[in-house]
């Protein structure tokens, strides 16, 4: 049976972010979030998904206007766009506060629509269409980092109800925040404390056969120790501190390789959800090594998260880096 919660009271500060100095834990308060529609809902009333879907074409009514575009064209038919998150997290006017342990949620929350067709895998795009994709996405990351009131952002995808996705249609999310996330810091911290570690990530990687794939400068890897079967990373070879400055060749390389992962990854677990997210340095302030990499971390949601777990920040895995990665090659 399909639950939903009632809708949350009116929240008339808007979402909030609470520190927990002793864990070392954000946590986003956003009542509204839990009125979000999914397809089961927008679904009820019956009819084909282009009728009742707020992504696809026809019905940019149903969704806030598009900040960017492709083609940018306005006389031509869109095939990605990026509009406000109606449900965020965070809010881009709200009023800005020193660092608490509960003040508002400052930043900004938006929808990456991929198709303008109701599609639900990224294998349903042609390459070209695909590429358009994450170019509009690094555009749209470029902006934001020009911005002084923000200090660093991220895009990511959640593919399936495994991965936390509510509507099926092909979309990214990106969010843009005033602090560094306390993820992101201990990277940068482990990074400024050894000697190129991207590059011997990626050097380890080559020695134990858990490289996956190259192309154009970029490497695909399963980490060392990866928390699911097949998890890859997908990285520069040379330091790159921002994938919003990247070359345009490795912005297409991105689109390749991930185009590339949930090939295999649907050969070797049909119908297996993931989610991606991008890991970039700050966009000022921070010591950030030289030899920092920018990389796109992809977890595949094989199984269940669970006490273990979420208990201790330790993970279980089946399956090894080296045999996730020689499967993962000879899918």
């Amino acid at each position: 049976m399909h639950h939903r919660p009632p809708p949350p009271p009116h929240a008339p500060h808007g979402p909030r972010v609470h520190h927990d100095s002793l864990a070392g834990r954000h946590v986003f308060v956003a009542p509204q979030r839990s009125a979000r529609p999914d397809d089961a809902d927008l679904a009820a009333g019956g009819g084909d998904p282009e009728t009742w879907c707020p992504f696809c074409a026809g019905n940019e009514s149903r969704t806030p206007p598009h900040s960017l575009r492709t083609p940018a064209d306005p006389a031509l038919p869109w095939r990605a766009r990026i509009v406000a998150n109606g449900y965020p997290i965070v809010m881009q006017h709200a009023e800005a506060a020193a660092a608490a342990a509960d003040r508002p949620a400052r930043g900004v929350h938006d929808v990456v629509i991929e198709s303008a067709t109701h599609e639900r895998s990224i294998l349903a795009l042609d390459a070209a269409a695909w590429r358009d994709v994450w170019m509009l996405c690094q555009r749209r990351l470029a902006d934001l980092a020009r911005r002084d009131d923000l200090a660093w952002a991220t895009v990511f995808k959640n593919s399936g109800p495994r991965a936390g996705a509510s509507l099926e249609h092909l979309h990214s999310q990106l969010v843009a925040l005033d602090f560094v996330p306390p993820v992101v810091a201990a990277e940068l911290a482990a990074a400024a404390a050894a000697i190129d570690p991207f590059g011997r990530l990626i050097a380890d990687a080559r020695s134990a056969g858990r490289v996956v794939a190259e192309t154009d400068g970029l490497v695909a890897l399963v980490p060392p120790a990866p928390r699911q079967p097949f998890e890859t990373w997908i990285l520069p070879t040379t330091a790159a501190a921002f994938f919003h400055a990247a070359a345009a060749e490795h912005v297409a390389a991105v689109a390749e390789l991930t185009r590339w992962f949930v090939d295999r990854l649907g050969r070797l677990a049909p119908g297996a959800d993931y989610n991606w997210w991008l890991h970039q340095a700050p966009h000022r302030g921070a010591d950030v090594s030289p030899a920092w990499h920018w990389h796109l971390e992809i977890l595949p949601r094989l199984a269940q998260f669970a006490g273990f777990e979420l208990g201790t920040g330790c993970h279980i895995t089946t399956l090894s880096a080296v045999e996730s990665a020689r499967r993962l090659r000879e899918a």
